[in-house]
């Protein structure tokens, strides 16, 4: 067995894997098989990227008068991971935002 990929033939680099789990949450298979090159996405994944399991969102964090402040709305109540799951998320609809809309 081997991973699953998703891929648009419409929006440039939206594709990726889809790791199979087992009933406990682990991989199916414990390798990434089929194998990508690292240099597919022609980018380099920094610590926020490679938190959120993405590519090119970290410049899309913070960008005032292109994007709402937050897409996703946390507490101080949530947790740490719940939190950091939202950046990611207003990241990601920031960078569809900035790069789907025109004047």
């Amino acid at each position: 067995t081997q991973d699953i990929f998703y891929f648009c033939h419409i929006h440039e680099l939206m594709s990726g894997r889809i790791r199979l789990l087992n009933e406990d949450n682990s991989p199916l298979v414990a390798d990434e098989t089929p194998a990508i090159e690292t240099d597919y996405y022609d980018a380099k994944a920094d610590s926020f990227d490679e938190a959120c399991g993405t590519f090119n969102l970290t410049d899309f964090q913070d960008r005032p008068g292109e994007c709402p402040d937050r897409f996703v709305c946390t507490d101080d109540s949530a947790s740490t991971e719940l939190s950091n799951f939202g950046k990611c998320i207003d990241a990601m609809n920031c960078h569809m935002m900035v790069g789907m809309t025109s004047n």
